[in-house]
Order: structure tokens, then C-alpha cells, then sequence
């Protein structure tokens, strides 16, 4: 399978070698050498080791799924296709901020944000007119992907018409995992992504008692690296339906 040709998805594979560094920083001396002190003093870092690879792999990963987001955006403004090649979801989501500074406002600035609704948001739901770049904001859509969780993931991209997206990435998964013939066992997506963001809000919060170990952490990247080319593939295939200029 080729590779995704997405810029974000090449840069998030860069970013997992920072994760893989970090690993390998490790103590991997055999227990039963040196002192009682140096064995506690290497299990400590060790379990330092992996809890800080654990939130760096999340955070990596929130930020390729924003950096996609963002690249899909700058593409339809590059590309400025009629309206109608836009999701709805995207659309609404849209005129749905512009509501809501409407609301937020009074006198003659509620005024004028009401006739610039008209005036200029209207636009986006003229099927035929070109879409204004002006009009749409990558930040208004990365910020309603707020964590990695799977319930966020189907979320965020069923703005994008995609309501199969943790459905799509189990086939995806699996079918890497039964392609490397690693002897690993076949997974759900939304139960092993949901593990992982827990376990990274549970290290960013203080808890000591989560101690993943170098082999849980080596997953983990396998997984999400299996994840975001699914991600990327989908992205790639929505860039090239809201681009049509048909």
C-alpha cells in the first residue's frame, strides 16, 4: 500500500523518531547486576522514560490530526470549488460561530454582524458561487477536536460527511496488523485509542501509579502510526471531493 502523500502525515512519521529516541534512552542493563539502589534508580527512570513517551506519542498525534484538518482547509481555499463541493457540516459549522458572536454582541455591533451574515456568509451555502477563502477558518474546525478520544474523532469528522471514520480505521488497523504477520492480535480502534488518551491524561495529571512499560509504549506507536495513515487516506480522499471544480 503506498504511502499517504499528505505533508502532516510525513511530518507526524518524523515526530514518532523523537518518541523512539526517547525509548531508547532507557537503562536496559539485566536485573541482578549492581546494587539494590541502582536497580530502584533504573526502574525510577525507566518509568520516567515511558510515561513521558506515552503523553509525547498523544500529543504528537492531537497534533497531526489538527495539522490534517488544517492542510484539508488549505486546500479547498487553494482550490476554491463551488460551495457545493463543501460539506454541510462544514458549512454549519461556520454560520453556526457567526450566530453565536451575534448573540454575544448588542446595539450597533449586533447590527453589523447580522447584515455581514447575509451580506458575506450567505456566500457559502450559494451552491454554484466559489468558495472565498476568506470565509473559512482551519482554527474554527481543529478547535472542535479537543482531545484524541474516538467520541471527538467521529465528531470532528463527521463535519467532514465522514460517519464511519473509527468503523474505517478498525479495517485499516487490522489489515496492517494482519499484513506485518507479527503475531499480533487483532484490535478495536476506539478501545485501544481510548486506553492510550487515558493513560496520557492520567500521567499529565500527576498519577505515579501509571507505569506503561517499554513494550506497551512500542504498541502504542505501531497503533497510532497504523491510525494516522487511515487518517491520512481519508483526509486525502475529502481534499479531493471538496477540490473538484465540477
Amino acid at each position: 500500500m503506498a504511502e499517504p502523500a499528505l505533508e502532516s502525515y510525513s511530518e507526524f512519521i518524523d515526530s514518532l523518531r523523537e518518541v523512539e529516541t526517547l525509548l531508547a534512552a532507557r537503562p536496559t542493563a539485566p536485573l541482578g547486576s549492581g546494587s539494590t539502589a541502582s536497580h530502584t534508580q533504573e526502574r525510577e527512570l525507566v518509568n520516567a522514560i515511558t510515561r513521558a513517551c506515552v503523553v509525547m506519542l498523544v500529543a504528537h498525534f492531537e497534533g497531526f490530526v489538527k495539522a490534517a484538518l488544517t492542510e484539508l482547509i488549505d486546500e479547498i481555499c487553494q482550490a476554491k470549488p463551488p460551495a457545493r463541493r463543501l460539506p454541510e457540516g462544514l458549512l454549519e459549522l461556520h454560520t453556526r460561530e457567526r450566530l453565536q458572536e451575534i448573540f454575544g454582541t448588542e446595539g450597533p455591533d449586533r447590527i453589523h454582524r447580522t447584515r455581514r451574515l447575509f451580506t458575506t456568509y450567505a456566500q457559502l451555502w450559494d451552491a454554484d458561487r466559489a468558495v472565498n477563502p476568506q470565509l473559512l477558518s482551519a482554527k474554527l474546525l481543529t478547535r472542535q477536536f479537543t482531545n484524541a478520544k474516538p467520541e471527538i474523532l467521529e465528531a470532528v469528522f463527521s463535519l467532514l460527511d465522514v460517519n464511519d471514520v473509527i468503523t474505517e480505521a478498525d479495517s485499516h488497523v487490522n489489515a496492517a496488523i494482519l499484513a506485518r504477520g507479527d503475531g499480533a492480535t487483532s484490535l478495536k480502534v476506539n478501545v485501544k485509542l481510548t486506553e492510550i488518551v487515558e493513560r496520557r491524561n492520567k500521567i499529565a495529571h500527576g498519577d505515579r501509579a501509571e507505569k506503561p512499560t517499554p513494550f506497551e509504549v512500542e504498541s502504542y506507536m505501531v497503533f497510532v502510526k497504523d491510525l494516522a495513515q487511515c487518517i491520512s487516506f481519508i483526509v486525502e480522499r475529502r481534499i479531493q471531493h471538496c477540490c473538484s471544480l465540477r
